[in-house]
Formats: structure tokens, C-alpha cells, sequence
């Protein structure tokens, strides 16, 4: 029995000890951290609009699992959901939606958009304030417009898990008529006094916060100089996250400092077709009071032709082909996107800064 004790007690000590470090959690896990998700560009009219009247679940068949992973949601809402007012100024293409159709940015689990762009004022001031009417009732937060400037240039403000987030939201493409001004609505233009005074008051009252640019030319894959010194703005004043659309085609991502900047997400739900609009991403980040920890990028297809408004989980050789042009995008700002079966990687825990040759 003497001999025994010896063993019995090292078997009672190590079942303890295990016990013990199933019951503690993770260091790593006990910081407060939420899962963000960022799309491109939506705009639910036109074509799409009357499939998603039936079934306003229709354009995310595929992404179902994707969607249900995420805190936070945010997209790029192009184009009014109203059915008021008039056409604000001439132009090709003016966008709107039936404002029932905010059914569906609910079921894709989108809490949040940008409303800072070049179709959101499409039917003038009446449908915006419809718009926003809209959003609040259905409780998706929003920035980048209002009904004078001051209003446009306020942050949306989300508590998720102990963390405050803020995004701000602004629009560097024409018409300049849709900007705001004093005493009339529209978006918040980009303007670099007004960026650095945004971010820093948002950082003051959040956690973390993101800024969204609709920004660049349509269909250009590179950046442009001004992206770059406006996102780098954004981070230098404090801001986590830079995400850009607008052109309809996925542009590099920058790590900069304590930042992530991606230039370009592409297009996301969006009702027109066109074979040159194939490819977009998704980016799932994961953060903490600290900052950035992972960032991940799914390629999808978004050819209208071939989904029908459906956007699809890219794999395979497909997935790996738009990966590849993003690591090609994204090498002239020393950024190291690793490619992880059908996702971009990027562990910010290892990833050391360095700054490029700027272009």
C-alpha cells in the first residue's frame, strides 16, 4: 500500500492540474474581442430588386455560414431606399431601392454601412432622410451622410462585447453636389483637416475605429497617390481599419503601422451585370482593445452572369488565381499576405512594418 500512495497521488496531481487548465481560460482569449466583416458595394435595386421582394434572403444562398460568423457586418450602401423625391442631378446611372428591400441587408446580418458615395443622394435630400428613417427603424447603424455636414461627419458608434466601435465614413468621387455643406444635406466629402480632426475625436469616445473611402476610378487596380495619403492620414490619427470601394475591382492591401488598409474590396451584392466585374473579397478581422489580429480575405465571384446576384465562396485554382493577383496588388506596399487553403492571411502578431517605396 506504501508503495502505491506514491503513484495514486502524481495520478490524482496531474487529473488536478488538467482539470485546472480546462476550467482557465485562455490568456489570449480574456481580452474582449469581436469578429468584424467588410463587403464592397451593394445596391439592391434595378434587376435584383424584385427577387429580393419574394425572398429578401435571396443573395446569401451561399454565404449563409460566412454571414452567421460575425459581430459586425459593414457594406457600401449605393443608392437610396426610397421611392421619393427626384433626380438630384443628371447623370448616367441613378440608383434606388424599394425601401422594403432593407429586409435583406437584415438577413445577411449587416448592422452597418457607409452611406458616402455617388448614388446615395441619386433622388436628392427627400430619399436620403427616407433612407436614414429606414436604417434606424431597423436598427443598422450608419455614417457618411446626413442633413447638413456636421451630421455627416459623426461617427456610427457600436458597443459589441465590451468594445466600443466607430466607423467614419467618406465620399471622393463626383458629383460634388452630393456633399454636404453647412445647412444642406449630403455626404462627407474627404478632406484631409476634416479626417485627422474625425479620427481623432472618434478614438477619444471608441475602442477601435474604421474609416470608409468611396474612392479611386471604376475598374482601376491600382492606387491612387491621394488613397494613400488619406488612409495613412486615417491610421496616423489613430484609426485601425481603411476600407475602400468604388471600383468595382479589388485593389492591394497596406499594412501600415498599427493599421490595416485595403484599398479596395470590389463589388459585393450589386445589381448590374458585366464580364468585367468578376472578382471581389471579403474581409474578416479579428480584434481586441489593442488592435488588429488576424485579417482574413475571402475571394468571391460576383459575375452577375454566372451567380445572378448570388455572390459565391471562391476555391480551388479560382480561389487561388484571385489570391495570387492580391499578393501581386499588395507587394509594392511590403505587405505579406500568406495564402491559406481558399483565404489570405495575415497575422498581425507577426507582422513587422516596413515602410515601401511610396508610388
Amino acid at each position: 500500500m506504501k508503495d502505491r500512495f506514491p503513484i495514486l497521488f502524481y495520478l490524482f496531481l496531474t487529473c488536478f492540474l488538467i482539470q485546472a487548465l480546462l476550467a482557465t481560460p485562455a490568456l489570449s482569449n480574456s481580452e474582449p474581442h469581436i469578429t468584424a466583416a467588410f463587403a464592397g458595394d451593394i445596391y439592391l435595386g434595378g434587376a435584383l430588386e424584385p427577387l429580393i421582394l419574394k425572398d429578401s434572403s435571396y443573395p446569401f444562398i451561399f454565404l449563409r455560414e460566412f454571414c452567421n460568423q460575425n459581430d459586425l457586418f459593414f457594406g457600401n450602401l449605393e443608392g437610396p431606399l426610397s421611392l421619393k423625391g427626384e433626380i438630384y442631378v443628371e447623370k448616367t446611372f441613378c440608383f434606388r431601392s424599394n425601401p422594403k428591400v432593407v429586409n435583406c441587408l437584415k438577413e445577411g446580418g449587416i448592422n452597418l454601412v457607409s452611406l458616402a458615395n455617388n448614388h446615395i443622394m441619386d433622388h436628392g435630400p427627400e430619399a436620403l432622410r427616407e433612407t436614414i428613417t429606414i436604417l434606424e427603424e431597423n436598427g443598422i447603424q450608419y455614417a457618411g451622410a446626413g442633413n447638413n455636414l456636421e451630421q455627416a461627419r459623426q461617427p456610427a458608434l457600436i458597443e459589441i462585447n465590451d468594445l466600443k466601435v466607430a466607423l467614419l465614413a467618406y465620399n471622393c468621387t463626383f458629383p460634388l453636389e452630393f456633399n454636404a455643406k453647412t445647412n444642406m444635406p449630403g455626404t462627407a466629402r474627404g478632406i484631409d483637416r476634416h479626417i485627422i480632426e474625425d479620427v481623432k475625436k472618434a478614438r477619444k469616445i471608441a475602442d477601435l475605429v474604421f474609416v470608409s473611402f468611396h474612392w479611386s476610378s471604376e475598374l482601376l487596380k491600382e492606387r491612387k497617390p491621394y488613397q494613400s495619403y488619406f488612409a495613412k492620414l486615417c491610421i496616423d490619427s489613430g484609426a485601425h481599419l481603411v476600407i475602400g470601394h468604388h471600383p468595382h475591382v479589388i485593389q492591394g492591401a497596406e499594412v501600415y503601422k498599427h493599421g490595416l488598409i485595403v484599398y479596395s474590396l470590389g463589388n459585393f451584392i450589386f445589381a448590374s451585370r458585366s464580364n468585367r466585374v468578376q472578382d471581389g473579397l471579403l474581409l474578416q478581422v479579428e480584434l481586441g482593445k489593442t488592435g488588429l489580429k488576424t485579417a482574413s480575405f475571402y475571394p468571391i465571384n460576383i459575375n452577375n452572369y454566372q451567380v445572378n446576384f448570388k455572390p459565391q465562396l471562391l476555391s480551388g485554382a479560382e480561389s487561388q488565381r484571385v489570391l495570387n493577383e492580391l499578393q501581386t496588388l499588395s507587394e509594392p506596399y511590403g505587405t505579406v499576405i500568406e495564402i491559406v487553403g481558399d483565404k489570405g492571411f495575415i497575422n498581425f502578431e507577426v507582422q513587422s512594418y516596413t515602410e515601401p517605396e511610396d508610388k
